[in-house]
């Protein structure tokens, strides 16, 4: 049987699931090939602990070569362009050609669309920015600390909201937290509203718990050196502000002309192809519409680029080899959310189900942090 060619763009969460599955059901009868432009997979979920000190460098990343001795080619250069019709990339240095091609670039930041958020705001959305925004904590001990949500939709709806309790906790242990305002601002309605109104009030009394001032429904409009304005023309003073930046596409998808209205790529919600045969997009880039959920579009989360991964491999083998069934993507999905002082929530829910979506809220426990704790480790070391 002759070798297909499958390549996998973009090596975070949903393609380095996708490329371990495929290796695994395959073996010999494949050529997987990874693009991505960094040398390491970084584990963005532990960034909330790193922003505090209680993760380094060196434990939220791993080296992608690792993955060779998997039988996975790793090519780390960046993405130019895709032609999707006939399933060809071109990066800096080469072009590639597949029989299949994965979609999982996840989202590019674009701070250029709110004035002065480059200059002024923090974030924990990749690596080096939350190494900057650590140390910017590490320095800060009264005062006024802003936090919110610039543009939606954004990826991992709990991670603002896990800023802002392990600040709190943060600033607790530290002994300063008397002397730091914390505001949370954001264009929701109510918080993590992916999950319904009756798990966002429970946030909110969360948040009131701990001090923290939640004000819904502000669109940023402009980042100044000490004040937030907003489209209502209210401001907000800070000292310090993190923000999560507005995201967007990445290019090589929009100069494709694969993405649709809403900015992101549609797909089939029940396999995740795209338009054009054999080329699939999974996780944050996809757009799939959720016509009885709270929001009008599924939120973007790690959990669903895992699951999805699992789809696509799985039928991709099947195409190839023949053997077993083809699977459907369920919509189902599962989140932490850490609340600090030893102790995360969890939330987990069906975002398919009809007539509505079926969410489970459970609440915060020490217990749920340990399995947080492991959940990153199974993450770090079983894809490796």
């Amino acid at each position: 049987m002759e070798k297909k060619d499958i390549l996998i763009l973009g090596c975070g969460i949903g393609g380095l699931a996708a490329a371990n599955i495929l290796a695994d059901k395959l073996g010999e009868k494949a050529n997987i090939t990874v693009i991505e432009k960094k040398q390491y997979f970084q584990f963005p979920p532990s960034y909330p602990w790193l922003m505090i000190g209680k993760r380094t460098q060196d434990q939220v990343q791993k080296d992608l070569s690792a993955l060779a001795g998997k039988g996975i080619n790793v090519v780390n250069e960046e993405i130019t362009s895709i032609d999707p019709v006939r399933k060809t990339v071109a990066t800096t240095v080469s072009e590639y050609t597949g029989d299949f091609l994965i979609i999982s670039l996840g989202t590019r930041y674009n701070p250029n669309a709110v004035p002065g958020f480059s200059e002024y705001a923090h974030h924990i959305y990749d690596l080096d920015s939350a190494i900057s925004f650590r140390d910017a904590v590490a320095d800060f001990d009264h005062g006024s600390v802003a936090i919110g949500i610039s543009r939606l939709p954004f990826k991992c709806p709990a991670a603002p909201y896990e800023v802002a309790f392990l600040l709190d906790d943060y600033f607790s242990r530290k002994g300063s937290r008397g002397n730091i305002q914390i505001n949370f601002y954001t264009p929701e309605p109510n918080p993590v509203p992916s999950v319904g109104p009756e798990i966002g009030d429970k946030v909110l009394k969360l948040l009131g718990s701990r001090g923290i001032n939640y004000i819904p429904r502000m669109k940023l409009k402009e980042v100044r050196k000490e004040n937030l304005v907003f489209e209502s023309g209210d401001t907000m003073d800070y000292d310090l502000l993190f923000s999560v930046p507005p995201h967007a596409a990445p290019e090589p998808v929009v100069k494709a002309g694969m993405t649709d209205s809403t900015g992101w790529v549609p797909v089939n919600v029940k396999n995740l192809e795209t338009k054009f045969p054999g080329v699939f997009a999974i996780g944050d880039v996809a757009s799939i519409p959720t016509p009885k959920g709270y929001v009008p579009y599924l939120p973007k989360a790690g959990v669903f680029a895992h699951g999805q991964a699992k789809v696509v491999a799985n039928n991709i083998a099947k195409t190839i080899v023949g053997n077993g069934k083809k699977k459907e993507w369920d919509g189902d999905g599962a989140c932490f959310l850490e609340t600090g002082h030893g102790k995360s929530a969890f939330m987990e829910g069906k975002f398919l189900e009809e007539p509505k979506p079926l969410i489970d809220f459970r609440e915060p426990s020490s217990m749920w942090h340990v399995q947080k704790v492991a959940f990153e480790k199974y993450w770090m070391r079983h894809w490796f």
